[in-house]
């Protein structure tokens, strides 16, 4: 079985220290789950979201710092076009699209409760263009990684090409947990086998 592993999830200029620490902490132990496997490292940067752009030079920084070495490293920007592809993959039936102004929101209904949760998919900046919440890029780079949203491609910024994967796991510190929630969301209305294959390590 091929496992994709991400872990160190990087905001360029913003915090590094921190998440390379715990990195170090919590990638060797986790990854002792799947010594049997063939497992592919990864770490994604926030370039989007992060203060300054990252470059080759800050990659290499970052990597040498780090005990479990990645074989590859993306931009979660590298995900944008897959994600087009990622909403028009979402079951109408399953959830509800609302649109209000240039914004995008999608509503979960869950009847067993009798409530509903929403929360932002997508929205149009002033240029025009659609830009993605961080749910729906999470999602949409689990999907990409398990094979099943293919566009344009991942390029790798360091390292090896993304590979296809046949089970994704994704360490990651809890105040990740409410956006994981959502993107977990969006995986299940869109491919819902792709949740057996996607598991979360919170520390």
């Amino acid at each position: 079985m091929k496992v994709s592993f991400e872990y160190c999830h990087i905001y360029p200029g913003m915090n590094e220290k921190k998440v390379i620490e715990e990195a170090n902490e919590w990638a060797p132990r986790a990854l002792k789950m799947f010594e049997e496997f063939e497992v592919q490292t990864c770490i994604m940067l926030d370039d989007i979201h992060g203060s300054k752009k990252p470059d080759l030079e800050f990659v290499e920084k970052v990597v040498s710092q780090l005990t479990i070495k990645p074989d590859c490293v993306y931009c979660e920007s590298e995900f944008i076009k897959e994600a087009h592809v990622m909403v028009d993959s979402i079951d109408r039936s399953e959830r509800d699209f609302i649109s209000s102004a240039e914004r995008t929101w999608l509503r979960e209904n869950v009847s067993k409760y009798r409530t509903s949760t929403e929360f932002l998919l997508s929205w149009k900046n002033k240029n025009g263009e659609i830009e993605f919440s961080c749910p729906a890029l999470a999602a949409t780079s689990y999907l990409t990684r398990l094979g099943y949203i293919k566009a344009d491609g991942v390029e790798t910024i360091y390292g090896a090409s993304l590979a296809e994967a046949d089970y994704v796991v994704n360490l990651l510190g809890s105040e990740f947990v409410q956006v994981e929630d959502k993107a977990q969301s969006i995986v299940e209305a869109t491919f819902p086998e792709a949740l057996r294959k996607t598991s979360w390590i919170f520390y």
